[in-house]
């Protein structure tokens, strides 16, 4: 699964790989192997959502593991302190999601876990108290001298991502095979009256890259472009794959307002240029026909 990764340019030299088996054993040792010597860390692994079955539990498959590892990964940076300096957290836009919305977006607002898990959205109130987890660690760690005053700490909350991926395979997962689906019709014929945000993967690494280096990288940062009704979605779509089924536009009179985001922090922190919301859709429709998922 990892083999693509070991012909990027320079892997031979500098990339080393670890397993770490099931995140729902994790536990400070389980990280040490690949922690020793580093000076920053990127917690990147959140449990998505698994092939839904009559077992299936959000509590125990999705929210357990993600928090149980994460306090075990804060655990090993605690015992590494002298050499991590710095540490990126992938959050999520799923935990800048308060209700109800404001008319404006920006990182102060936080989603509400418990309404999440009401919900059985078990991802979103995962990413909502994983992020709070790990800020609240940082803090307090600071204070009470576990961590260095100059530990830097970024939290970079991504959209949906999408775009080409490294491994090129036919075989598509995640965000990208929802994209497929839509093409191919699965969103049930008809655009909701509801907005959406995308985020180009070549842009979101960057930004992860971006808080690393920024030695004033701090807190939070939303990763996205800008949020379309699905009614501009699904016209770009069919612009784009004029052989998709016609996806009927919504026509009520309630059309709602996309969602609307201050985005300077973002911006004037990170300096990278994202793509469109057009660039970022014709980029990952040109991915899925390159690599024979669509035709």
């Amino acid at each position: 699964r990892a083999a693509h990764l070991l012909t990027l340019d320079g892997a031979k030299e500098r990339l080393h790989l670890y397993s770490i088996g099931d995140l729902a054993t994790a536990s400070p040792s389980t990280f040490a192997k690949a922690m020793a010597s580093c000076s920053a860390v990127f917690h990147v692994a959140t449990p998505l959502n698994p092939k839904f079955n009559d077992d299936f539990d959000g509590e125990r498959d999705i929210y357990n593991p993600a928090i149980s590892s994460t306090r075990a990964l804060l655990e090993c940076i605690e015992k590494y302190s002298q050499t991590v300096k710095c540490l990126v957290l992938t959050s999520s836009m799923s935990a800048v999601a308060p209700y109800p919305e404001p008319s404006v977006k920006d990182e102060s607002c936080w989603s509400d876990s418990a309404r999440q898990r009401s919900r059985n959205n078990w991802y979103g109130a995962t990413k909502t108290d994983q992020e709070r987890l790990v800020q609240q660690w940082v803090e307090s760690s600071r204070d009470k001298g576990i961590l260095p005053q100059d530990f830097r700490y970024a939290a970079i909350c991504p959209t949906m991502i999408i775009g080409p991926a490294l491994n090129g395979s036919s075989d598509v997962s995640g965000t990208m095979a929802t994209l497929l689906g839509w093409v191919r019709g699965k969103k049930g014929g008809a655009a909701p009256n509801d907005s959406m945000s995308f985020v180009h993967v070549d842009d979101c690494a960057a930004m992860h890259v971006a808080a690393l280096e920024n030695d004033n990288a701090s807190g939070r940062y939303m990763s996205l472009v800008e949020s379309w009704h699905w009614n501009d979605i699904a016209e770009c779509l069919k612009e784009l794959c004029p052989d998709m089924p016609t996806m009927k536009l919504y026509e009520g009179l309630d059309l709602v307002v996309p969602t609307k985001f201050n985005l300077d922090k973002m911006k004037s922190l990170f300096g990278v240029k994202v793509k469109t919301v057009r660039e970022t859709l014709e980029d990952s429709l040109q991915y899925l026909k390159s690599v024979g998922a669509l035709q």
